[in-house]
């Protein structure tokens, strides 16, 4: 990777929105773009259908899963059928996050960069620390010859939203946020 090889984390429910604009990396960057589902850890549909190897799709329910979080519009048992077939060889990655984590990130972009996003907005910020310093992102790294480039690649985070978040209701997230903050 170098400053111009984008590697992307993008918010996935169903897999629609973030299936596009990978599909669309991928055509315009071809191998040098890096696609990365994030999902709850409790509803990660695309995880689980993916890893299955599976021509039908399976749901979370499945494996055991709650399907429960707050990251509302992440909140989806069984991916697309359609995203599922393209996103196959395209993808990158496939990873998890925890509710709490959503909301300490919240609070951090909201007071650090003035950014209001919602829960489910702030999924892909976990993707550069698990690209770079976890297991399995260094052996990601390896298989594509990229260790020796990831300090020079350009992290790209979509945040999917939060501007028309009701101010009472984030104040909540910010609260939740910042306890959590504390506690870490």
């Amino acid at each position: 990777m170098s400053s111009t090889d984008p590697a992307r984390y993008l918010p996935c429910g169903i897999g629609g929105a973030p299936g596009g604009a990978a599909f669309g990396l991928k055509a315009i960057f071809g191998n040098a773009a890096h696609a990365f589902f994030v999902e709850p850890v409790q509803s990660p549909c695309a995880l689980v259908h993916m890893m299955s190897g599976s021509q039908e799709l399976v749901s979370v329910d499945d494996v055991g899963l709650t399907n429960r979080t707050e990251a509302d519009g992440m909140a989806v048992a069984r991916m697309s059928a359609f995203v599922a077939d393209v996103m196959k060889p395209l993808l990158s990655g496939i990873f998890t996050v925890a509710d709490d984590d959503l909301f300490r990130w919240l609070w951090q972009a909201q007071t650090t960069q003035g950014i209001r996003l919602e829960p489910s907005a702030t999924a892909g910020f976990a993707g550069p620390e698990l690209l770079v310093h976890s297991e399995q992102g260094r052996a990601y790294a390896d298989r594509q010859g990229l260790s020796n480039k990831l300090s020079q690649a350009t992290h790209v985070v979509w945040t999917t939203g939060g501007a028309f978040v009701p101010e009472e209701q984030f104040q909540q997230f910010m609260e939740r946020g910042a306890s959590l903050v504390k506690q870490a």
